[in-house]
């Protein structure tokens, strides 16, 4: 087996890597980082960052993950070279050390030992029941944030199939859509499912994929936009998650529509998306870009992957006017319980995109036609409340529904559809 046969071997098991290198004083520093493979050239590029004191040399990636106590469970480690490359950085490997857990187990033994000498006990295991419902809204996952690897499923009781238990419950609450629908026209009682297609046709048309053509659908969910998109377009449609059990989903029902041969769903973080340059025609983000605690590293990404002339088509949430100092803590609750991560004016993200290389061509602000969704949302939370409650907890289901209720005060935050191209 070769270095990069090895690599490729064990990588699927984690997500973002530590890199240690020397500092200009010689002196060991470490850094989590994102690592992108390229084989054509057989390196990695690294992301350091802006202000850390790297220099080009020996280094180390690591990964692991842990299980609800932090023990650690799989371990990969390489070694290579750091290099400074087109005002990045590029680590080449040179050895795998993939089986790490022997030295792990005497490491924790001889630090036990350090400690019994000393009179000292070992430290008890953190307290992960304490943080259960922090584990469940991350697992929840609502398409942002980033992987954990295998140890997600040693979080709490259930791991991955508690979220798609999760998911599943919430998904049939909301008529099976997890994304604001578009009401312009429609009946106030008319089902949130009609309304939600609609946003979905809303951007389809705006992307305008053809036959042949190859799109990117970001944060894909369970796929129902993503197989939508290929069915009115004949394009071939890729979905990315960072959640197995959506992918799993996702791929079934393209499966059960007779599509999987030109729709499929893998896992893929925005933030290091695992495609080669130049890979589509168009990229579409559906409410997903504002849960991305980096943005514009995630828009660099999506113009990475853009072929040149290729279109980005979004819908996502900005902020229309500044927050009065009253309506704070509205905007504190939907950080905390709807993950927004990312929210700026419009003349900010429009900066994002051009820095990122992707040249806006247009937006258009349809919060009215959008805001009946929260209504709906919180009625059929409450109304689902004896199925979910078990699922998602009793504490967390309220402030859910709170949260959906209250955002309607918060008129400062708006709903965009916004278009960009990158240039040829």
């Amino acid at each position: 087996m070769n270095l990069w046969d090895d690599i490729d071997g064990h990588l699927h098991l984690f997500a973002r890597p530590v890199l240690s290198f020397r500092d200009p004083d010689g002196f060991p520093f470490s850094v989590r980082t994102y690592a992108r493979q390229d084989r054509a050239r057989d390196l990695f590029h690294v992301q350091i960052p802006e202000g850390v004191p790297a220099v080009a040399g020996p280094a180390w990636l690591l990964w692991h993950t842990h299980d609800d106590n932090f023990d650690v469970q799989h371990t990969l480690a390489v070694s290579g070279d750091l290099a400074s490359e087109d005002g990045g950085w590029a680590f080449r490997p040179a050895r795998v050390i993939s089986r790490m857990h022997g030295d792990v187990a005497q490491v924790e033994r001889a630090a036990a030992r350090y400690l019994a000498d000393r009179g000292l006990s070992v430290p008890d295991a953190f307290p992960w029941p304490a943080l259960e419902p922090i584990a469940r809204k991350v697992r929840r996952d609502l398409a942002g944030g980033e992987r954990t690897g295998d140890g997600d499923e040693g979080v709490g009781e259930g791991g991955d199939e508690d979220w798609a238990g999760s998911y599943t419950e919430v998904s049939r609450a909301l008529e099976s859509t997890l994304h604001h629908g578009y009401w312009k026209g429609l009946p106030p009682n008319a089902p949130i499912t009609e309304a939600a297609d609609r946003m979905t046709d809303l951007l389809i048309g705006r992307i305008d994929a053809r036959p042949g053509e190859r799109v990117l659908d970001l944060g894909c969910g369970i796929g129902a936009p993503g197989i939508r998109l290929a069915k009115a377009s004949g394009a071939a449609v890729v979905g990315v998650s960072i959640t197995e059990s959506e992918i799993e989903l996702a791929n079934a029902a393209a499966a059960a529509e007779d599509l999987a041969d030109r729709v499929s769903f893998r896992y893929g973080n925005v933030m290091a998306l695992p495609f080669p340059d130049d890979s589509f025609d168009a990229v579409c983000s559906m409410e997903f870009l504002y849960q991305i605690p980096d943005r514009p590293l995630a828009l660099r990404e999506i113009s990475r992957v853009l072929k040149p002339g290729g279109r980005f088509e979004g819908s996502d949430f900005y902020l229309r006017a500044p927050v009065p100092h009253e309506k704070e803590p509205i905007l504190a609750d939907l950080r905390r319980i709807a993950m927004v991560e990312t929210l700026t004016d419009l003349d900010a993200y429009l900066a994002e995109l051009r820095a990122a290389g992707i040249e806006p061509s247009g937006t258009e602000d349809i919060s009215p036609h959008v805001w009946p969704t929260r209504a709906r949302y919180a009625r059929l939370l409450r109304a689902s409340r004896d199925a979910l409650a078990p699922v998602m907890g009793e504490k967390e289901l309220d402030e859910v529904i709170a949260v959906t209720e209250q955002a309607d005060d918060l008129q400062e935050m708006g709903f965009l559809l916004i278009s960009g191209r990158k240039p040829r």
